[in-house]
Order: structure tokens, then sequence, then C-alpha cells
């Protein structure tokens, strides 16, 4: 009888551990991207390592080296796609934008969102009016929010005067952020929003490695900030 007793007792231990195991694998699993890139970023501040866009398309060179400039500490990033990509200095973010997605359409967007940033269909391009709306993030269950997100992860340390380079059609066009707002996921006003400004927004889900909220960062083009001071 005692044996019997013990037996149930270590096979109820047994799956109490496997679900424990479980449960902690899945939270690795699914914080580990959040947690590696906040990591390397320290990594990247503690060592003095800085970020810089080439200057124009086909070039190797900053606009810091053309100036005779030199950092040996300086990565220079190259756009993934000459056609559209995004490139945010400061967290040494590259990407390449995948343009006209449909925001609406859950098997378009992640599709998307496996090969880059995702460009709204219906907004802006650059260097036209309006807004031009870039996101990455995942809509879909936790689980695959660090495959979809990790690009933006840490758009969290943007602040009023950093930069944005974006590269569209051969043509660099660079962005100084103007606010930054966390909002409800419903909160589309600068999605749908028509202006004859023009206006880049970056979203993405906050916190990082959730999709409680949205984290957006509010960017203007550099010759429209340096004319209205």
């Amino acid at each position: 009888m005692q044996y019997v007793i013990d037996k149930k007792v270590l096979v109820v231990r047994t799956i109490g551990n496997v679900l424990m195991l479980g449960a902690f694998v899945s939270i690795i699993f699914t914080f580990w991207p959040v947690g590696s890139a906040f990591a390397r970023y320290a990594w990247d501040n503690l060592t003095g390592k800085k970020f810089e866009a080439v200057s124009e398309i086909g070039a190797t060179q900053t606009f810091g080296s053309l100036l005779g400039k030199s950092d040996s500490n300086l990565k220079v990033l190259v756009p993934k796609d000459p056609n559209f990509s995004i490139i945010v200095e400061k967290i040494g973010a590259d990407a390449p934008i995948i343009p006209n997605v449909d925001a609406s359409s859950k098997a378009v967007y992640t599709e998307a969102l496996k090969r880059g940033v995702a460009h709204a269909l219906g907004t802006s391009f650059p260097g036209q009016p309006g807004v031009t709306y870039l996101f990455a993030h995942s809509t879909d269950t936790i689980f695959n929010v660090p495959r979809f997100n990790a690009i933006f992860y840490l758009l969290k340390d943007m602040v009023p005067g950093d930069g944005i380079v974006i590269f569209f059609g051969g043509k660099r066009y660079d962005y100084i952020v103007s606010e930054t707002k966390i909002t409800e996921p419903e909160d589309v006003s600068y999605f749908t929003m028509k202006t004859s400004e023009q206006i880049l927004v970056l979203q993405t889900c906050y916190p990082p490695g959730t999709t409680w909220k949205r984290l957006l960062v509010i960017a203007r083009p550099v010759s429209t900030v340096i004319s209205a001071q």
C-alpha cells in the first residue's frame, strides 16, 4: 500500500516538474530576444560603440568620415535594401522595409514582418506629404512576438532630437524625432491622419515582448525641423 502511494506521489511530482520546466522554457523562449537586445545595447554603450548610416546609396563612408572624422568604435550601417530600408543609428537597427502591407490582414502583415519592417498600405512614402507609417509588431500569440518585434525592441530609448534614416528609391531621407507616446492598441489616430506635412511614425509593441500597448515614435524631416527653429 505504501509503495502505491509513493508511486502516485512520484508521478504527481514528475508531472509538476515537467509543467514547471515547460513554463520556464516558454518564458525564456518569449523574452530571450528582448533580454539579448537590451544586453547588446548596454554593452555597446559601455564600450562606446556607435552606429552611423552611410552617406548615400553605394557609398561606404558616413558623413562624419567625409568630414575627416574617424572613430575606431564606429560601425557603418549600409541599408539592407537600397529601395526601401530604415536605419536607426542610436540603437543600431538596420532593416529592409516591406512596402504597401495591408495592416488589416493578419496573413499579409504576418508574412511581411518575417522579412523586415512593414510600411502600412495607404500611407505616404518618404518625400511625400502625409504620414509614412512603419510598424514591426505582432498581434498574434505572445510566442510570436520575439520573431516579429525584434527590430524595434529598443525604440523605447528614443527621445526627441534622435535621428532616423530612411533610404527610399535610392535616396536618403533624414528625420528627427519630435515626440514619443504610448497608446492603446485601438488607437489609429496617426494611421488615419490627413496632413500636408511629412511625418514619419514608427510603431512597436509596448512593453517590449508584449502586445499590451503601442509605442509610437513620431519624427519629421530634418529640413522641416531646422526651418522651424
